[in-house]
């Protein structure tokens, strides 16, 4: 009860009191406690991620999953995506608006989504082998759970295309249902009677509705059409393929089975089941049109004292964030993406090898050497890293993830942090990881150039460039930033201060190519940064019209004073200006730069395949100049021998 009291005194006092909270207290407060518990009820929650329950589309989770796809008397088409992907977010119109245009179809197949980004999802994307976002699947009726059994991929992306793909693989289910469709055309000598031959319990047809495909390209327009009216009573849809007439729509009746050519503007799914409509009313048959919003929750009207203390709490510690402003750089949003990173994006595949092992490897490398870690962290980067330097050709990842869990609960307490405060929104799957992955790659660069553990101005981009590359969830923005990376010429960086440089100017293409896109958090505009409020001193007036770096310069009149960026980027991310503001255990985090990467047995510098260092590498250059030179000696010695003046004897006396 008295507990209750100071909460309610805390709502009452405002927010100055709860951003104490937040930067004082070492122990969970009851906001956090509540907060804990909203993330453990949202792990059970179907409607989150990019869809909700205003969706036609069926979300999925790991709790739900078997009960709603394996065994089902329907089919499923399940989108496994990433909310933090880019591409994903930008195509959820698409599928949201797909599943309301199929939503009639749903007694044979539904429109389903699962968001890979959500932890207790892991291994469920790993069995269904998702590697890239977003990933379709067909799923036949009576599907059941079995290795290797994932589905069927379709890989279209366009709305047709996807519905097309999906016609094709009902035609070819094998195992049907009862009321499955009869997708087979017609024979050209079948006779009219025969179409309206009862069919079980179901009354005979009193209109059966022919669709004439004549198309050399193929089309699916009557077997979308039959979908469309298959669970209306007394009509029946076929498909014809008669290539004497033009595509087109036809009726006959049982009455009198006399055959009418019905009039359709264009040969699309719309305008001909628009056609059938229009001449089932005229004979006063109604059709039922399915709505395509599924019927929203009640919200409860009961007033909740710990949400309102929720509320309080976000806004308090919004407050407190944007009084900090944007040059601060928080533990919690490092913590949170090395987190991710290692317990979700690693753990997408069954095994890891090759070069994928090596920039895993490389990666690891860069945070032994660089991360600001507690003493349990660092041990637990440490025994990571041996755990998979260990390994001889390939890491099982599920050997991995048991690995990764028993370290951290060994070594616990290793992460201070739970949840996102710089790269926080309010909007669900916009910039956090994302925002993280930069804000940790930015930082890296500038503790690798302030620090002498390695000579190696590559360090860092090529551990950036390897977890992009192999790793990071979105393909899409993957593959965006190796092409970027190849154009911008990340290979030919000579120096640290250049590393950093090249990475802001990379970051910021990268912002003036999502500006206003769908990945976009309007609370958080993707800006040139640093803005001219942040650093004025970083933006000069061009004074010539010649440019070595065409990426320095502005639209605004200005270019960028580089050396006056480089001393912003280099305060900015600097180890001193980590703020910890939201950490659970601020004494956790460390308060003096330790230098990690001093005395580590991994790589002295920068690897080159999975054996040579960049130590191996100057060695072996050395002894080949070495051998050159000894070569060259060798062989002016024999042509000097072969040419040599043959002596004789006076020549001898007449030199004595």
């Amino acid at each position: 009860m008295l507990m209750l009291r100071i909460a309610l005194l805390g709502v009452v006092l405002g927010g100055s009191w709860l951003i104490q909270l937040v930067e004082t207290s070492r122990l969970p407060s009851l906001y956090e406690k509540h907060l804990f518990k909203r993330q453990a009820e949202a792990s059970n929650d179907e409607n989150t991620g990019l869809y909700d329950e205003n969706d036609s589309v069926v979300s999925l989770n790991a709790a739900n999953f078997n009960e709603k796809v394996y065994k089902q008397p329907h089919a499923a088409l399940v989108e496994f995506y990433n909310s933090y992907c880019g591409f994903c977010r930008r195509y959820a119109p698409v599928w949201k608006q797909l599943a309301a245009d199929i939503l009639g179809w749903q007694n044979q197949v539904k429109v389903m989504a699962l968001d890979c980004s959500r932890d207790d999802n892991n291994a469920l994307c790993r069995v269904f082998e998702v590697m890239a976002y977003p990933t379709i699947r067909f799923i036949p009726p009576y599907y059941e759970e079995g290795p290797q059994k994932i589905g069927v991929p379709i890989t279209a992306h366009a709305e047709s295309d996807v519905i097309n793909a999906l016609i094709e693989n009902l035609h070819n289910v094998t195992n049907k249902p009862p009321k499955w469709p009869d997708f087979a055309p017609l024979e050209s000598t079948i006779a009219k009677a025969d179409l309206f031959v009862k069919n079980g319990n179901a009354p005979a047809p009193k209109y059966t509705y022919i669709v004439n495909e004549n198309d050399p390209n193929g089309t699916t327009v009557g077997s979308q059409v039959i979908m469309d009216f298959l669970d209306t009573t007394v009509v029946a849809v076929k498909r014809s393929h008669n290539s004497t007439e033009l595509s087109g729509l036809k009726v006959i009746s049982a009455d009198t089975l006399s055959e009418i050519q019905l009039p359709v503007d264009e040969f699309t799914r719309d305008k001909v089941s628009a056609a059938i409509r229009r001449h089932l009313n005229e004979h006063h048959i109604s059709v039922t049109e399915v709505s395509t919003k599924a019927t929203s929750k009640e919200a409860s009207s009961e007033p909740n004292i710990s949400e309102i203390m929720e509320k309080k709490q976000e806004d308090a510690l919004r407050a407190k964030i944007k009084e900090l402003g944007p040059g601060v750089l928080y533990q919690a949003d490092l913590e949170e993406a090395v987190k991710f990173a290692l317990f979700h994006e690693v753990i997408r595949f069954k095994t890891i090898e090759g070069e994928r092992l090596l920039a895993l490897q490389r990666f690891l490398n860069v945070l032994v050497r660089y991360f600001p870690f507690n003493e349990n962290g660092m041990k637990f980067l440490k025994e990571i890293r041996q755990y998979v330097l260990n390994v001889e050709k390939e890491v099982n990842v599920e050997s991995y993830t048991s690995q990764i869990k028993k370290l951290e609960q060994n070594r616990a307490p290793v992460f201070s942090s739970n949840r996102w405060i710089g790269c926080s929104s309010t909007k669900d799957g916009l910039r956090r990881y994302p925002c993280g992955l930069w804000t940790l790659f930015h930082y890296m660069t500038v503790q690798a150039a302030e620090s002498e553990i390695s000579t190696d101005p590559l360090e860092i981009l090529q551990a950036m460039h390897g977890y992009i590359k192999y790793f990071f969830g979105c393909s899409d923005c993957s593959n965006h930033f190796q092409q970027m990376a190849a154009r911008n010429k990340i290979w030919n960086v000579t120096s640290k201060d250049d590393a950093i440089l090249w990475l802001w100017s990379s970051h910021n293409e990268v912002n003036k190519r999502l500006s206003g896109d769908a990945t976009e958090d309007s609370d958080h505009p993707k800006i040139q940064f640093p803005s001219d409020k942040m650093c004025p001193e970083c933006r000069k007036p061009i004074l010539t019209n010649h440019h070595n770096h065409r990426q320095y310069t502005l639209q605004d009149g200005n270019e960028w004073n580089v050396l006056e960026v480089l001393r912003y980027l280099k305060r900015i991310y600097s180890f001193d200006n980590r703020h910890p503001l939201g950490l659970q255990e601020a004494s956790l985090v460390p308060q003096k730069l330790v230098q990690n990467g001093l005395g580590d047995d991994f790589h002295s510098n920068r690897t080159f395949g999975n054996v040579l260092n960049e130590m191996d590498i100057r060695m072996g250059a050395l002894l080949y100049v070495a051998c050159i030179v000894m070569l060259v000696i060798a062989v002016k010695m024999v042509v000097k021998r072969g040419y040599r003046k043959k002596m004789y004897t006076h020549d001898i006396l007449g030199k004595v």
